[in-house]
Order: structure tokens, then sequence, then C-alpha cells
């Protein structure tokens, strides 16, 4: 999952059990759901402060169900942009924000960890869908430190988030292969590796309908970890449980003492 291309996203997302397209059924469960949680978050501070046209990014966006969600709760005229990789997921969410919302969101086909070169002053920047498996420490940093650029002195930041350590470690016990459906198809995951400098596992999805399968590697994140990171780069962290499993982490005022030119990946890593 890290450092993937576009076309190689595709692949991943057509495997794994997860439902990004709002016009299924399970897409549309979670469009519905995110509305849901959304209105009830935007009594919190740092949503009420907002300005009364925001502008708002959704980072990872896939189709667009967070920042649509988000900027449909908020009851009035937002500038909403996607961020994502994978071009295909854009479209469909061009078309979704404009059905949804009235006008059109902006799309942009680019890499979260370098918001910052193209998009600035912005008022809030989400990362809707679980995503943070998508970043080792070291891209995290990367990407905590671009979208602190990209806001304005009081932006906010907002992740939904779940605590992988204890779900999948505690809860349920990591495992060398497991079986997982996507609808009716049946699917595996399984271990190939770990690599000790980015703290990432790697696994194989693989669809025994359709013989297709997808390398890709996670980093399974702790709720306290990822804030503690989100602490170092704004002022003020909250969180906000949305349900059982899943919180929503909110931060607000960029410190702006860590800055993106600051940062080269050391040649280990390079």
């Amino acid at each position: 999952m890290i450092s993937l291309e576009g076309s190689e996203l595709d692949s991943l997302y057509s495997l794994l059990p997860w439902y990004g397209d709002p016009y299924t059924p399970q897409g549309r469960e979670r469009y519905e759901r995110a509305l849901k949680e959304f209105s009830e978050l935007k009594a919190h501070p740092f949503i009420e402060e907002l300005p009364e046209e925001p502008r708002i990014l959704d980072v990872l966006s896939g189709e667009g169900i967070g920042g649509v969600a988000l900027s449909k709760s908020l009851g009035r005229r937002v500038r909403l942009y996607l961020m994502d990789l994978r071009e295909r997921a854009l479209e469909v969410a061009r078309r979704f924000s404009r059905e949804e919302l009235g006008d059109e969101a902006e799309v942009l086909v680019h890499d979260a960890i370098r918001v910052h070169e193209v998009l600035r002053d912005l008022d809030l920047v989400l990362m809707y869908g679980l995503s943070t498996p998508h970043f080792d420490p070291w891209r995290a940093i990367l990407l905590l430190a671009s979208i602190s650029e990209s806001l304005k002195d009081d932006g906010v930041f907002l992740v939904e988030e779940t605590d992988r350590r204890y779900w999948v470690f505690y809860m349920t016990g990591y495992k060398d292969v497991m079986s997982e459906f996507r609808g009716d198809e049946p699917t595996l995951s399984m271990h190939k590796g770990y690599d000790f400098r980015r703290g990432t596992f790697k696994r194989v999805h693989f669809s025994l309908l359709r013989g297709e399968m997808a390398e890709f590697e996670v980093y399974f994140w702790g709720v306290a970890e990822f804030m503690s990171l989100m602490w170092l780069f704004f002022e003020e962290v909250d969180m906000r449980p949305v349900d059982y499993k899943r919180f929503i982490l909110l931060a607000r005022h960029p410190r702006r003492r860590i800055r993106p030119a600051d940062l080269k990946l050391p040649s280990m890593l390079r």
C-alpha cells in the first residue's frame, strides 16, 4: 500500500474488500453513514469556527465519499478539492460531487505527501477512508508536513482512523493467511515479509475466482501514535468516537516548525 502508482492502486482496490464507489449499494451505505457522522461532528469547535465558504481538500479521496459527505453536511457553499493517484476513481468523484452538491469538485491527480506544491491557504484537509496504512512513519511525517504547509494559520486536519494495533494484533491476531470476501467473491491475503526500516508488513492479495493478485505493504497504526505525530505539526489535537471501532482525529493551527523543504528521506530509504 505504500508508494504505489495509480494503476497499481486500481489493481489492489479491485481485490480488497473495500467499497469506495458511491454508486454501489455498499458504497452508498458508506456515504449515508459518513453524512450522519459529519452532521454530528459539525458542532465540534474546530468545525464550527470554519469560515462561511471554506476551501476543503479531501486527500486520498478515492471516489469522493468523505469529501462530498463533509461538504454536504455543513449545509453551506464549499469549494471542494479531491486528490488521489487513481484517475478512474476521480472521474467517479467528479460526477458524484456534481450530483450531490450541485457544484463539481476540482480533482487533482497528485501525491498527498506533496499537496503543498499545488494547494495553499486551505481551511480544512480531510483524510477519510481509514487510509493511514498507506503511510509508514517516514512518509507520515512527510504527509503531515505537507498538509500543515497547505493550510491557513487556523486550518483544520481531520482523519478517520481505527486502532489496528488493538483490533488486528490483540483482538484478532495477525495471520499468515486470511480469507476475506469482496461481496460474494472469495479472496485470500498472505504474509510475504516485513521491512524493519519502515515497520511495514508485506502481503499478497489473491482473487480465487479471477486468478488475479496484487502485492502491497501496510503499516498498522495505533490511534495514539498517529495523534502524537499530528501534535508535532499542530498546536491542538482532539478525537471523537464515531462507532465502536472508528474515530475522527482532529488537529488545528499548524505549527510549521518542520516544513516540507526541511525533510529529505535518509539515504537508506531513497
